[in-house]
């Protein structure tokens, strides 16, 4: 069996169901990537670690043979497609021996049964609703940094997912801070899940290289898919339960000031330049029009910095570590930012100012 792709149209599907190849593994098989070819030319790459799965499809420009189905080590395969020159790759299955071709270049890889390769169970079934891909990614991408990466800390390690009533929330935390994004929806659904970071994170990269803007979400109540353009993803939810995220949304406010997002961003990034020597932390204060941010290392000396804001409310001091602000204040797209206090021991609310829908949480650290 024969067949020729173009590099640039292989190489973003490889790279998409790549990232669901299982990392570790006792099973050899799960450690690669599936290719089934029909007899029409029809391509479809699987790869799955057992809580996610992710299936393209793809045209052979050229195709001679018969239809076969193998499998290829993952991380060789994307290796080699990497590395070889935009333009037509010739591939040839002889037996057991996948030969990859182009130009001078020439690959031989073996392969292994596809018998003992996982079924992809596509998903026909269940609570249903069609997105804007767009603005499901945007939604992602606010939250998805403040998921715990502690895979034992199930409950927090991904993003949880609430359908109620006309909106539609995506929430993560990793119990230092937690971020919310939300949207409005006419389905009118009552569901909620957990998606594990990992998961998440196969589904935000895949919808990079979307040429859609359309993806079709189904849930039945195990298993949760997404399809667009030739792609489909279905990944478990997490048998676990998510806190009670509004319980830590602060109720009332002391202290509201509103600082230029870059202006305060380029602050943040001098004073975490001491701390990151010393406690990883820097002191705020809140002084009439200003906010004074200070930082110190024993050994490699101080910083102070401070910039003018729009202050309403009490002064106040209060400590963070820099890169849980920094990281925030980095997906506000907003010119101006309202950060919300209570006192030293609560949380501060970030917003940014002209655009609803999302939120970020940041617990302080305690002033010694």
């Amino acid at each position: 069996m024969k067949f020729t792709l173009e590099r640039s149209d292989l190489l973003p599907r490889l790279e998409t169901v790549g990232m669901a190849v299982a990392p570790k593994t006792v099973k050899p098989v799960l450690a690669g990537i599936l290719l089934r070819i029909s007899d029409e030319g029809e391509i479809i790459l699987m790869a799955t670690d057992l809580e996610s799965s992710v299936k393209t499809r793809i045209n052979a420009t050229v195709f001679e043979g018969e239809a076969a189905s193998f499998v290829v080590e993952a991380s060789l395969f994307m290796e080699i497609v990497r590395n070889l020159s935009e333009g037509k790759i010739r591939f040839t299955l002889e037996a057991t021996n996948f030969n990859i071709d182009q130009g001078k270049s020439h690959f031989l890889v073996p392969t292994m049964s596809a018998e003992d390769y996982p079924d992809f169970d596509s998903m026909s079934a269940g609570t249903s609703l069609t997105e804007s891909l767009t603005a499901l990614e945007l939604m992602i991408d606010r939250t998805l940094f403040c998921a715990a990466r502690d895979e034992f800390m199930r409950n927090l390690n991904g993003i949880y997912w609430e359908f109620e009533g006309d909106y539609f929330r995506l929430v993560a935390a990793d119990g230092f801070r937690m971020a919310l994004s939300e949207s409005r929806i006419e389905n009118g659904l009552d569901e909620r899940f957990l998606l594990s970071l990992k998961s998440m994170k196969n589904l935000h990269n895949a919808m990079k290289s979307a040429k859609s803007d359309q993806i079709a979400i189904v849930f039945d109540g195990s298993r949760v898919g997404f399809s667009f353009d030739d792609t489909e993803i279905v990944a478990r939810i997490v048998e676990a339960d998510f806190p009670d995220y509004r319980k830590v949304l602060p109720k009332a406010f002391k202290t509201r000031v509103k600082v230029e997002t870059r202006a305060f961003l380029d602050v943040l990034r001098r004073s975490s330049i001491a701390a990151k020597f010393g406690s990883d932390s820097i002191k705020i204060e809140l002084v009439d029009g200003q906010i004074i941010l200070m930082s110190s290392s024993q050994d490699h000396g101080e910083s102070v910095d401070e910039l003018t804001v729009e202050k309403d409310g009490e002064d106040l001091t209060i400590a963070f570590n820099p890169r849980f602000l920094s990281e925030a204040m980095k997906k506000v797209d907003t010119e101006q930012t309202e950060l919300s206090f209570v006192d030293a021991g609560s949380a501060l609310q970030i917003n940014p100012i002209g655009v609803e829908g999302y939120i970020y949480i940041v617990m302080p650290i305690r002033l010694i």
